[in-house]
C-alpha cells in the first residue's frame, strides 16, 4: 500500500536541475581531474538539449551544461510535474497526545523558547512514553536539523511518523542516520577541509578502526595543513589503538602535526609516550621518610640534555624570553606529558600536597606550569580541585572554566558559586561571561539545579541587576533566560518576581524579565502535563 504525492518540490523536479547545477559548479572548482563532472539525466526539450553537447572537451562541454542549467533556472522554468511513490508510515507504538494544551504548550516552545526549553520539552514527552503530535514533527525535525546538540533529545519522541517524515528530506537525514549527518564517501574525496573534518569525527564514531585507516592513509599524500587537522581529529574516542598512528606521527615533517601528536599521546592513560616521560623523571626524584619528621621530596632534573629526548619532542633550547632556565625548561616539558597519577603514586601525596609541595620547591615554576598543562588534556577532577583552591600558573593553558567543567555537577556548582559572587562588577560582561560558561558545561539530560545553588544565583543577580552594577553587561540579559531553564520548580515564582524595572537603571532588562516569565510558565505547562 503506498501513498502518491504530486508536489514537484518533493518529488525533486526543480531540486534535480538545481542539484545538477550545484554539482557541476563544485567540479569546476576543484577541477576535472580531481572529480569528474556528473552530466544531468534530464526529460524533454531540456535533456534533449542537454544531450546533443559534445564532450570530448570535458571543461567546455560543462561550462556549456552549466549555462543552459543556470539559463533555465533564470526564466524560471518548471520540469514537467511527475508522481512518486512513498511507503506508508507504521503505527506508532508510542502515545500520541494532540489536545490543545500540549500542541499550544510544545509549539510555543518550538517557535521561540531556548533550545534548552525544547530539550526539556521533549524529555519530558520520552518520560511519559509519547511521541510528538503529528502535525509539529515538521518544526521539531526543522529545530534538529538547527541543533546538533538537541537531536539526543529528540530521536526517541519522533515515533514512527516522524522517522518516516524524515526521510522525505534531505534536511532531515540526521534523524534517520541516528542523529548524525549521513556519511556520503565522496565528502571525503572532494570535499572542503572542514567537511573532511567532520566526515573523520563522525566515522570516528561508527568506524574508529576505518577512520584511523583514512588518516593513516592520508598522513602520506595530503599537505602539512590536512595532515595536522586529521591527527587531531583522533581526539574523538581516543584509545590506546591509536597510539602506533601517533607514534609514527612524531617524526612527521610538520612541526604542527607532530605537536599535535604531542597533545594527544600526553591525554592517553598509560600510552608508551607518557611511560618514556615518567621514566626520564623517575631518577630525578627522591622520596624519603625522615626520622620524626614527615616524608622529604628532593627534585633534580637532569643535568645535561640527551639526544634521544628529540625522539619525544623534547626541545633542548628554551623558547626566547622565558625566564626559566634550561634544566627546568627540559623538566617543564616531562612534566606536561606525564601522568598525574604517577605523581601521586610515586610521591604518596595528594594533589593539593604537591602543589604545596612544588610552591616551596626550587623548580616550582616548572613543576606547576608542567601540571597547569598536563590536567588540562587528561582533566583530572582531584587535580582540578586542588588548581581551584589556589592560584592558577601564570601563562599556562588551563583556566578557572575549564577547570569547572572537568568537576561533576555538585562539585561545579560549589566552586562556580565561590567564583561567580566574588565576580568584579566593574568590568562589563563579567557576571555574564561567567554564567555563560558554567550553564553551557551542564549537558540537556542533567536535572536542574540543586535549590540552595538557585537560591543563592537568584538573589546574587536580582541585587545586582536591582542596584545598577550590571545595567551594561548586555549579555546579562540572555544568559537569564538561559539560567530560567536549569532553575528547579521550587524557584520558579521567586525567579520571575522581584525585578524592580520601575527603575531607569533596570529599564534595560524588562525585555528579558518577560521572556524569563514566559519561559517559566513554559515550563510549568509541562511539569504539570
Amino acid at each position: 500500500m503506498v501513498n502518491r504525492c504530486t508536489n514537484p518540490m518533493l518529488d525533486g523536479g526543480r531540486s534535480t536541475r538545481m542539484n545538477a547545477l550545484a554539482s557541476l559548479a563544485t567540479t569546476a572548482l576543484l577541477g576535472t581531474e580531481r572529480r569528474p563532472p556528473e552530466w544531468p539525466t534530464l526529460e524533454g526539450p531540456l535533456g534533449d538539449l542537454i544531450a546533443k553537447i559534445p564532450r570530448d572537451e570535458t571543461e567546455k562541454a560543462l561550462l556549456q551544461t552549466a549555462g543552459v542549467l543556470a539559463t533555465c533556472h533564470l526564466a524560471g522554468w518548471q520540469p514537467p510535474m511527475i508522481t512518486r511513490s512513498f511507503p506508508v508510515a507504521h503505527d506508532d507504538v508510542l502515545k500520541t497526545d494532540s489536545s490543545t494544551v500540549m500542541l499550544q504548550t510544545i509549539s510555543g516552545v518550538l517557535s521561540d523558547g531556548p533550545i534548552r526549553l525544547q530539550a526539556e520539552a521533549f524529555q519530558k514527552l520520552a518520560v511519559s512514553n509519547c511521541a510528538l503530535p503529528h502535525r509539529l514533527l515538521p518544526k521539531a525535525l526543522d529545530a534538529g536539523k538547527r541543533s546538533v546538540a538537541l537531536r539526543s533529545c529528540l530521536l526517541p519522541v519522533l515515533g514512527n511518523r516522524g522517522t518516516w517524515l524524515a526521510t522525505q528530506n534531505e534536511a532531515w537525514a540526521y534523524a534517520v542516520s541516528g542523529g548524525s549527518e549521513t556519511l556520503d564517501d565522496d565528502v571525503w574525496q572532494h570535499g572542503s577541509l572542514d567537511q573532511r573534518k567532520l566526515y573523520l569525527t563522525a566515522s570516528r564514531l561508527r568506524d574508529a578502526v576505518k577512520a584511523r585507516e583514512l588518516i593513516a592513509t592520508a598522513l602520506t599524500t595530503e599537505g602539512a595543513r590536512e595532515r595536522t587537522a586529521f591527527i587531531e581529529c583522533l581526539a574523538s574516542a581516543l584509545t590506546l589503538a591509536d597510539q602506533d598512528l601517533l607514534e609514527a606521527t612524531l617524526s612527521d615533517k610538520s612541526k604542527e602535526a607532530r605537536q599535535a601528536a604531542v597533545r594527544l599521546l600526553s591525554s592517553l592513560a598509560d600510552s608508551r609516550f607518557m611511560q618514556r616521560m615518567a621514566e626520564r623523571l623517575s631518577p630525578c626524584i627522591t622520596v624519603e621518610k625522615k626520622l620524626l619528621r614527615d616524608t622529604v621530596i628532593t627534585l633534580e632534573p637532569p643535568a645535561a640534555f640527551l639526544n634521544e629526548w628529540k625522539a619525544d619532542l623534547i626541545e633542548e633550547a628554551k623558547p626566547k624570553g622565558m625566564a626559566m632556565g634550561e634544566r627546568a625548561w627540559w623538566l617543564l616539558q616531562m612534566v606536561r606529558s606525564t601522568s598525574l597519577t604517577w605523581w601521586e603514586e610515586k610521591t604518596n601525596l595528594k594533589p593539593v600536597e604537591l602543589i604545596e609541595w612544588a610552591k616551596k620547591s626550587d623548580w616550582s615554576d616548572a613543576l606547576l606550569q608542567g601540571w597547569a598543562a598536563a590536567q588540562a588534556l587528561q582533566q583530572r577532577v582531584e587535580w582540578a580541585e586542588a588548581f581551584l583552591s589556589t592560584q592558577i600558573p601564570h601563562g599556562s593553558s588551563l583556566n578557572v572554566l575549564d577547570l569547572l567543567a572537568t568537576l561533576p555537577l555538585a562539585l561545579r556548582e560549589k566552586h562556580f558559586l565561590r567564583l561567580f559572587t566574588a565576580t568584579d562588577v566593574k568590568q562589563p560582561g563579567s557576571m555574564s561571561a561567567l554564567l555563560d560558561r558554567f550553564i553551557d558545561s551542564i549537558p540537556f539530560d542533567s536535572p536542574p539545579l540543586s535549590a540552595d545553588t538557585a537560591k543563592t544565583l537568584i538573589q546574587f543577580l536580582k541585587r545586582r541587576v536591582n542596584n545598577g552594577e550590571a545595567r551594561y553587561d548586555w549579555q546579562l540579559r540572555a544568559t537569564l533566560v538561559e539560567l530560567a531553564c536549569i532553575i528547579p520548580p521550587v524557584h520558579f515564582d521567586d525567579c520571575a518576581s522581584g525585578w524592580d524595572i520601575t527603575k531607569d537603571e533596570v529599564q534595560p532588562f524588562a525585555e528579558a524579565v518577560a521572556r524569563v516569565g514566559i519561559v517559566l510558565d513554559q515550563r510549568q505547562q509541562l511539569h504539570s502535563m
